[in-house]
């Protein structure tokens, strides 16, 4: 039994001295391995930053942080947020700035061109655009010269084209033949158009009409105490809704009467009309009346106790406050008349320098008379017209003017 016991510490012994051996020739060759696999990365001896990073890190085995750490460390990975940093290219914000190309808000500002306001602005023949406010010159003259009651020698035509009518009533109206391409020559020089209206081209001195505006339909009433010209009226389309109704007149000397008489059927004529057509037309008589009788409630005022025409003063007068319009301005014999609409229209008469910013205003309207001028102020103010045109041979009569704002 006590051999038994001495052989088997024997083989203890033994078998434990050949282990320690054993492990020991195992560890030098495990260091040796690893040092041949460090030694060789050169990239990994090299990075001081690494070696730092390992030393802090097995200097403090405790930190709770060192897990996280270590992999945040792959931070230098991480860094590849400069690649990241493709918020330079996400800065494409400057391009996301294309705002400013968003700013063809300026574009968007064609409303300069919108504001071609300023060509809606050209409605002002401006009077018409602005809501229906019109400005119409009437002028009334029977102011033919000469030996054959015409316009051919250009002294009445002077006077028309001076005081710029946009409708003229017409006495007397002889030029060239009296053809149509006369009527429309006559009418292109005084209002710049070629309407025009007549009663006949076959009267001895016929009564017309010339317009800056469509003449739609015309005609005439016949006057029963005359046989060379009627009663001329025209129909003229203004702008707007309602119309004008012209008649132009060349009224009998004497007797008196006849004037009220020749009045009579115009009112009446104008009356069952207005009765007819109610509130299409605005009315209005002119030229030569020769003589005041029928500016009364008995001759152009009234009819059947309604009113017509609207036949109280003040009238027209000239520089001299004189209103007569006879060639020796000592009768009253020419005229412009509205209905009662029309006249609560009227409106000074202005004239406009054509050298500075001065005005000629006539508040009731204006008796022309050339002579009443120096020619320095006629071409001021009334540009062709001369010294003495209403002076010429034969001119009998003063053209009146009244101005007109219909709203």
């Amino acid at each position: 039994m006590k051999k038994l016991l001495i052989t088997l510490l024997i083989a203890t012994l033994l078998f434990s001295c050949n282990f320690q051996k054993f492990a020991d020739v195992d560890n030098e060759a495990l260091i040796d391995s690893d040092q041949s696999e460090i030694s060789d990365d050169s990239d990994l001896s090299d990075e001081s930053v690494l070696s730092d990073d390992d030393s802090n890190d097995f200097d403090q085995p405790d930190d709770p942080d060192l897990s996280d750490g270590d992999t945040g460390n792959t931070g230098d990975t991480g860094n590849t947020g400069d690649t990241g940093n493709t918020g330079d290219t996400g800065n494409t914000g400057d391009t996301g700035n294309t705002g400013d190309t968003g700013n063809t808000g300026d574009t968007g500002n064609t409303g300069d061109t919108g504001n071609t306001g300023d060509t809606g602005n050209t409605g002002n023949t401006g009077d018409t655009g602005n809501t229906g406010e019109l400005f119409i010159r009437i002028v009334a003259g029977n102011i033919s010269s000469g030996n054959a009651q015409s316009y051919d020698p250009g002294d009445g035509i002077n006077i028309f084209k001076a005081l710029k009518p946009d409708i003229a009533l017409v006495q007397e109206f002889n030029y060239g033949s009296n053809s149509a391409s006369d009527y429309k020559e006559f009418s292109q020089a005084v209002v710049g158009t070629d309407y025009y209206a007549v009663d006949s081209s076959s009267f001895q001195i016929p009564n017309g009409i010339v317009s800056k505006w469509p003449i739609t339909s015309s005609g005439y009433w016949d006057d029963p105490t005359l046989s060379n010209r009627e009663l001329m009226w025209a129909v003229i389309d203004i702008p707007g809704s309602i119309d004008i109704f012209a008649i132009s007149v060349h009224l009998h000397t004497d007797p008196a009467a006849d004037q009220v008489t020749a009045a009579q059927v115009i009112t009446k004529e104008v009356y069952n009309f207005r009765t007819a057509h109610p509130g299409e037309y605005y009315y209005v008589v002119g030229g030569d009346f020769n003589g005041t009788t029928s500016v009364s409630n008995s001759g152009f005022g009234q009819y059947n106790g309604s009113n017509i025409f609207y036949v109280s003063g003040p009238h027209p007068v000239d520089d001299n406050s004189n209103e007569d319009t006879n060639a020796g301005r000592s009768k009253h014999y020419d005229y412009v008349l509205g209905d009662y609409n029309m006249h609560g229209f009227q409106i000074p008469v202005v004239y406009n320098s054509n050298i500075n910013s001065s005005t000629k205003t006539y508040t009731n309207g204006l008796v022309f008379d050339t002579r009443t001028f120096t020619q320095s102020v006629l071409n001021e103010y009334f540009s062709p017209a001369l010294v003495g045109d209403s002076a010429a041979s034969n001119m009998q009569h003063m053209a009146i003017v009244k101005d007109y704002l219909i709203k």
